[in-house]
């Protein structure tokens, strides 16, 4: 043999055993890593592990199969998890079945789902780490798709579009009740600071868009501080009036977060005011709503004492302005599970909420309950069915004013990436309520008056509504077949009574000027 080519062979053989060593050690600190990041539940740091070691070796077993259980502990796409488990070329992990079962139901493989879920169930007991109560509550969730996808009604849901919507996950759709304004939560790139956080996801920041003349909504602009800030920032409820936000902020801990309050005045929004601890506790307080006239917030909390999982509760604001004890709302709408972002419509009765638990059709799906006045208990909710319900995370529901669209954030499939915004063009019951808009000045200055409307007939409150500290601008929600008086206060001026005629009888619309005079 040449001499040459002998000593070539050689190095080649030396290199080559040297990579072969290199990528051994390397292999072996990812799969070690990433099995560490994985038993400490930490997902996204497993998963980027994971696909280092299956760079090296494409069929190494484990990092298949959990790299598939860390995508569907962080909500991806089912898809990419069922690649991951159908590589798999021998059936060495009891939970193999159980999660082929859950991510089939998530493609709406209804008869996949229940054959891989029976088959888990029929291991015994001893040799699996996920019992018969979670298998049956994913078995009952196919059951629940089956039927309310064989019965369709007829709302038509349509995506808000990439003027809206991003690849990245958008939701909390709140809107004014009119329709003018919509505030969102969203982590697509260009959020405050430009950080993300330990699932490699930008931080939560709060955009608003105006609705044009023709119905279009503007480009979404980043509300800015002091509301947004370089951590988690997220719109929960928005006041009738449109200007009291509730939002809910990480705590310093990056664990656990509370709700914050913050209004409207002369330069936008005021600095948020972290609630009082008959809402906030050292666990976590995610989502609330107002009441029409705001003495009243509805809110979830997965603090002790619950039913299992976030509840649902609300307090009242006492005469002193502090608020009472929170209440549960009790266990026909409470369940084992998460019950989240309640809504209560204008008409102060109807509330909606999403909930894991119920007949959902998978994950949370939007529910809806009466109040009943006089007992002061909810009625058993109902699930709103499909298409606006499906196999996947539906949340966030809000209503305008006369019930004839809703808003909410999906991950159904077709969206732009993660959950997007939808409106859905349907009438969600006799909501039959309208929106008068006015204006308030002090001579040539606007004011920021409250406004209290009194309903004639029932000798009631029927709403709290302030105007704008810059615009003097104010709505009010009303009943249009019934007659109000309309309290209007400003500090230093003389209160001004107003009797407001039904909105039935007026001829075309018109915005009510209200001018308040000096107290002498």
């Amino acid at each position: 043999m040449n001499k040459v080519l002998y000593i070539f062979i050689i190095l080649c053989s030396f290199r080559l055993y040297a990579q072969t060593k290199v990528s051994s050690k390397l292999y072996a600190k990812e799969l070690k890593n990433a099995n560490a990041y994985f038993e400490s539940e930490d997902y996204a740091n497993a998963l980027k592990n994971y696909r280092r070691v299956l760079a090296i070796d494409p069929e190494q077993e484990t990092a298949l199969f959990n790299s598939a259980v860390s995508r569907f502990k962080l909500n991806m796409d089912a898809d990419s998890a069922l690649w991951a488990l159908n590589k798999l070329k021998s059936n060495s992990f009891p939970e193999l079945e159980f999660y082929l079962g859950v991510l089939y139901h998530q493609r709406a493989g209804f008869d996949e789902a229940t054959t891989h879920l029976a088959k888990y169930r029929e291991i015994p007991l001893k040799l699996r780490s996920i019992g018969n109560e979670e298998v049956d509550y994913y078995l009952a969730c196919v059951k629940n798709a089956r039927e309310f996808m064989a019965q369709p009604h007829r709302s038509i849901i349509k995506n808000l579009g990439a003027g809206i919507n991003s690849e990245y996950d958008d939701y909390v759709p709140l809107i004014a009740p009119d329709e003018s304004v919509l505030y969102f939560t969203s982590r697509r790139s260009g959020s405050t600071g430009l950080v993300k956080d330990g699932d490699g996801k930008y931080y939560e920041d709060v955009y608003s868009s105006l609705k044009a003349e023709n119905g279009s909504w503007s480009e979404p602009k980043n509300i800015g501080p002091p509301i947004n800030t370089n951590t988690h920032d997220a719109c929960v409820a928005l006041s009738f009036d449109g200007n009291q936000m509730i939002i809910y902020r990480t705590a310093p801990d990056m664990l656990s977060g509370d709700l914050y309050l913050c209004h409207t005045d002369y330069n936008g929004w005021s600095q948020p005011q972290k609630l009082g601890p008959e809402i906030n506790t050292p666990f976590i307080e995610t989502s609330a709503c107002f009441s029409t006239d705001t003495s009243v917030i509805y809110f979830s909390s997965n603090k002790p004492g619950g039913f299992g999982g976030k509840d649902l509760y609300r307090v009242k604001k006492l005469p002193n302005g502090r608020w009472s004890l929170p209440q549960n709302l009790g266990q026909t709408v409470n369940t084992s599970r998460d019950e989240d972002a309640p809504y209560l419509h204008p008409d102060g009765i109807t509330l909606y909420f999403s909930s894991r638990g119920h007949n959902t059709m998978g994950d949370y799906d939007v529910y809806k309950t009466i109040l009943n006045t006089e007992t002061n208990q909810f009625s058993a909710p109902d699930n709103l069915g499909y298409p606006i319900n499906t196999v996947l995370s539906d949340r966030f529901f809000v209503l305008n004013t006369n019930g004839t669209r809703g808003y909410y954030s999906s991950a159904k499939e077709g969206g732009l990436g993660g959950s997007d915004l939808y409106v859905i063009d349907t009438r969600f019951g006799d909501n039959d309520l309208k929106v008068k808009h006015g204006i308030v000045m002090i001579g040539s200055e606007v004011s920021k008056a409250k406004i209290t409307l009194i309903d004639i007939e029932n000798k009631q409150i029927s709403g709290i509504f302030n105007a704008s500290a810059k615009t003097g601008k104010f709505l009010l929600v009303m009943n249009p077949v019934k007659s109000y008086k309309a309290i209007v206060e400003e500090e230093g001026c003389q209160t001004m009574i107003v009797d407001l005629e039904p909105l039935a009888n007026e001829h075309g619309e018109s915005d009510l000027i209200l001018n308040l005079t000096k107290k002498k």
